[in-house]
């Protein structure tokens, strides 16, 4: 696929450069993308949060008075949590317009000290988890006003989780992942075969998921994690954001621009022409159009039509 200019972008198909976000007099770090069919959402470093109403052709940033790095953020109809480093925890319940702040501070081995938190996620409007540094699990019943740790049992920094009901799983160094069937009551490890740092987990149902990671790592299961098995593919690149539309079709994006996709539930990889050399990051898709951010503040949209 060639890379198209972004006054193409609606008519052809396959991934576009839209722009180059800035922030603080020079591009923009972009850590993490959010895309509902609506509104597309993008946080980074310095505190960046910048969104767009109009399928990306123009963004606005929303200045929260925050100036630490912005990890991840999660959109639920009309509640959004971005969660970020030194225990950031931002809440809008009314679609970006206002935010509050928390700011968490780890308690017990940890000594009060502000923990880097790196991945948000909901269950429904009130139950939602968040993974941070030093093994770090968070849980909250009030839609993110209080948060409460759970023990993981391991001092692995956690970069990804993914929720299927009172199902869960969780990422990160040393090919570390975690597993809970109680609704993070109790987290028990599950064993991927690799070594490699983990980035990104996703369940599309309680028994099938993916995971990717470093060295061009991705691992599937088709039994809920009592078996992790890899999957070749060419790329050595880290991978880092994932993301599926329905249950066959799926997105990994990485270094170097790198993007492969699946058309079989994860069984077999494609690579696709990113148009770009640049490193992404993230990636987020709805109903197959999607957008990847990457380093220097990229932003690459993809279009298919169907």
């Amino acid at each position: 696929m060639l890379l198209l200019c972004a006054a193409r972008a609606s008519a052809q198909q396959g991934w576009s450069k839209l722009q180059t976000l800035k922030h603080d007099g020079g591009p923009a770090v972009l850590n993490a993308v959010a895309y509902d069919g609506e509104q597309v959402w993008i946080v980074g470093a310095g505190g960046l949060i910048s969104r767009s109403d109009d399928y990306g052709r123009n963004f606005q940033e929303v200045n929260v008075g925050v100036k630490e790095s912005l990890n991840d953020i999660f959109l639920l109809k009309d509640r959004i949590w971005i969660v970020g480093d030194s225990g950031h925890i931002l809440i809008s319940k009314d679609r970006g317009r206002t935010f509050n702040l928390n700011v968490f501070a780890s308690r017990g081995r940890r000594k009060s000290k502000p923990t880097d938190l790196y991945s948000i996620q909901f269950i429904d409007r009130d139950r939602g988890f968040i993974v941070g540094d030093e093994g770090l699990i968070l849980s909250s019943l009030d839609g993110g006003s209080t948060w409460s740790e759970q023990r993981s049992g391991t001092t692995a920094q956690l970069f990804q989780m993914s929720f299927q009901g009172r199902r869960g799983w969780v990422v990160g160094t040393g090919g570390a992942i975690l597993h809970t069937d109680d609704g993070g009551r109790n987290w028990y490890p599950q064993q991927s075969g690799v070594k490699g740092d983990l980035n990104r987990v996703l369940m599309i149902s309680e028994t099938t998921g993916f995971i990717d990671g470093d060295n061009g790592i991705i691992l599937r299961t088709d039994n809920g994690g009592a078996t992790w098995q890899r999957v070749p593919i060419r790329l050595k690149e880290q991978l880092f954001g994932m993301s599926f539309i329905d249950r066959n079709t799926g997105w990994i994006v990485g270094y170097k621009g790198a993007v492969v996709r699946t058309y079989d539930a994860g069984r077999t990889w494609i690579e696709q022409e990113s148009g770009t050399g640049n490193d992404l990051f993230a990636v987020a898709f709805n109903n197959h159009r999607g957008f990847a951010i990457g380093r220097d503040g990229v932003v690459f949209r993809y279009f298919e039509r169907r």
